[in-house]
């Protein structure tokens, strides 16, 4: 997702956008922005780049009180951490244009490679998924193909959703030895343990080999939604045979039905999904986007 302080400076540089970044040729330097979790992240690549580079890049990030950086393959990544408030798209701008014009004056005679074979030529933005590429004609083509080939030999695997569902059912089961303990300790709702069935699904589910489909996706949300009950009904059973110290299951049958505690239990059932939906149903959103049966490698578009 692109916030709009992104969006705006992605127009300003008259750059293309992908699913989550803007993107573009600025001057002779290929440039990546996006947001990540409390941050604002801004990539430069250049082909090349050397130690006196490095130095100053190190000198003015230090006098805008800059502290977070990588160097990455062809390029350094500079990370903006944001608190309370985001951080001030002016700054990135003046900072990014700071480094650009060093380098273009340095390295006033070349411009960005292509991504895959190196080679200083023409070339366009590309993205598969959230990654996106600098590519020129000929690579993109063979990027084409090559996922083209890779859907061919994924459509002849053999269906394993029965393996998969098994799988995500086992690790779950870890989940609902968390919540008993929980319950047990601190003798209060864990409903927080509803993300974990989540996590342990798909964890499970690629461990037995589940075929990567949305179908898949589907099965491990329907598992996990599932266990969220059956855990806390059994942590909140265990609960009630430890408080009255017996194991006299017809005495939990009996407290069970109980009006009052009926409620309560739906209670805990119910914050249970309520404190874990949103991150379900964003969980869900990501697999049936990236467990796609077919990737396709698209042209960066207009902002």
């Amino acid at each position: 997702m692109l916030w709009p302080g992104i969006r705006k400076l992605g127009k300003e540089l008259g750059f293309k956008r992908t699913n989550s970044e803007i993107v573009g040729k600025l001057k002779n330097c290929f440039i990546k922005i996006f947001d990540g979790n409390n941050m604002k992240v801004l990539e430069i690549f250049k082909s090349e780049m050397d130690e006196q580079d490095k130095e100053y890049i190190i000198n003015i990030l230090k006098q805008k009180k800059v502290k977070k950086y990588e160097w990455i393959t062809n390029g350094v990544r500079i990370i903006f951490s944001e608190y309370i408030r985001p951080y001030s798209i002016v700054k990135i701008k003046e900072i990014l244009f700071i480094l650009i014009d060093y380098l273009e004056q340095k390295y006033y005679d070349i411009i960005p490679i292509c991504h895959r074979c190196s080679i200083e030529k023409e070339a366009d933005v590309y993205f598969i998924g959230n990654i996106s590429k600098y590519l020129c004609y000929d690579c993109f083509k063979t990027y084409e193909k090559e996922l083209n080939n890779e859907y061919c030999q994924y459509k002849q695997l053999p269906t394993n959703y029965f393996s998969g569902f098994i799988g995500a059912l086992l690790f779950s089961f870890i989940g609902i030895m968390v919540t008993v303990l929980l319950f047990v300790f601190f003798q209060r709702l864990a409903a927080i343990c509803g993300l974990l069935y989540i996590i342990l699904g798909i964890k499970g589910y690629k461990v037995f080999k589940g075929k990567m489909t949305p179908i898949g996706a589907l099965i491990i949300i329907s598992v996990g939604l599932i266990m969220i009950s059956v855990g806390t009904f059994f942590a909140y059973s265990v609960m009630i045979l430890m408080e009255l110290k017996t194991t006299d299951i017809n005495i939990l049958k009996t407290i069970l039905n109980i009006p009052e505690v009926k409620n309560e239990l739906k209670l805990n059932i119910i914050l249970s999904y309520v404190i874990s939906g949103f991150f379900i149903i964003l969980q869900l959103f990501t697999m049936l986007k990236d467990w796609k049966f077919q990737k396709n490698i698209l042209k960066a578009r207009d902002i």
